[in-house]
C-alpha cells in the first residue's frame, strides 16, 4: 500500500513539474529569434590594411618579372635583393603631392586636386620596392615595384648604359616599340589605350606615356633605350602616375 503512495505522489510531483515548465516554455512564442541589438560603429573612410606577401614571395615574383620581361634565366641563389615596404601612409603622401602638381592633360597653368581613392583601393597593404642586381652581371641592376597584397608588377626598370648621343623628336620608332610591348605584356588592350606624344619624355631612356581612351588617367608608361631600341622598363596605374611626376 505504502509502495503505491508512494508511486502515486512522484507521478503526481513529475505532472506538476512539466505543468509548470509548460508555461515557462509557452511565454517565448514559437519561431521567435531572440537578438541583441549591437549598434554599428562609425564608418572608417580610412582604407584598411590587410595582409602582404612573405619576403619570400616578393623575391620569388621579382626574379619571375625580370625573367618574364627580360627574357632572363636568374636563379634565387644567385640574385641579392634589397627590399623596401612603402606603406600607405607613405603612399598617400606621394599621391597627395602628385595630385596638386600640374595634370600631364591640363594646361601648365592649371591645377586640379585628385581623389586617389580607388588608386589606393587596390594597394590596401601598400607597394614593395625592390632592387635586384645577379652575381652574374653584378652592374646591372633592376629596380621593381610591387603591390604588396597581390604582387602585381606596377613597374620594372633594368638599368642602363648613358650614351653622349641624345636621341631626337624625330624617331617615331620608338612608339611602335612601346605598341609592341603593351600588346604582348600590357594589362590593357592596345586598343583601350591612347598613347600621348606630347607627354613623351626624351633621353637616353625614352618615356612614351599612355593614357585611358578617354585620355583623363595615366595607364602607362614605356621606357625604351634609345640607343639598342630595347625596352628596359614600364611603369603602370598609379606608379605610371608617381613615375610621371618622379615621386617613386
Amino acid at each position: 500500500m505504502m509502495k503505491k503512495f508512494g508511486i502515486t505522489v512522484l507521478f503526481t510531483v513529475f505532472i506538476t513539474m512539466l505543468t509548470g515548465c509548460q508555461g515557462w516554455f509557452n511565454s517565448i512564442p514559437k519561431d521567435t529569434v531572440m537578438v541583441k541589438n549591437i549598434p554599428q560603429e562609425h564608418q572608417n573612410n580610412e582604407l584598411e590594411y590587410e595582409g602582404v606577401l612573405s619576403q619570400d614571395a616578393v623575391k620569388t615574383l621579382s626574379i619571375q618579372a625580370v625573367n618574364t620581361y627580360f627574357k632572363k634565366k636568374l636563379v634565387i641563389d644567385l640574385v641579392q635583393f634589397e627590399i623596401m615596404a612603402i606603406d600607405q601612409n607613405k603612399l598617400k603622401e606621394l599621391l597627395n603631392e602628385a595630385a596638386i602638381a600640374p595634370q600631364p592633360m591640363q594646361r601648365r597653368t592649371q591645377q586640379k586636386q585628385m581623389p586617389f581613392t580607388s588608386e589606393l583601393s587596390g594597394i590596401s597593404g601598400g607597394l614593395f620596392n625592390v632592387t635586384l642586381t645577379s652575381s652574374d652581371a653584378p652592374a646591372v641592376v633592376y629596380d621593381i615595384v610591387l603591390n604588396a597584397k597581390d604582387g602585381d608588377i606596377l613597374k620594372i626598370l633594368r638599368s642602363y648604359r648613358e650614351s653622349m648621343a641624345m636621341p631626337g623628336e624625330s624617331d617615331g620608332k620608338v612608339f611602335d616599340y612601346a605598341d609592341r610591348f603593351i600588346e604582348e605584356y600590357g594589362s590593357y588592350p592596345l586598343s583601350e589605350l591612347t598613347g600621348q606624344v606630347d607627354l613623351t619624355r626624351w633621353g637616353q631612356a625614352v618615356e612614351v606615356y599612355y593614357t585611358s581612351k578617354e585620355g583623363k588617367d595615366l595607364k602607362y608608361c614605356v621606357m625604351i633605350d634609345f640607343g639598342s631600341h630595347e625596352v628596359v622598363g614600364f611603369s603602370k596605374d598609379v606608379m605610371a602616375l608617381l613615375s610621371y611626376y618622379s615621386k617613386l
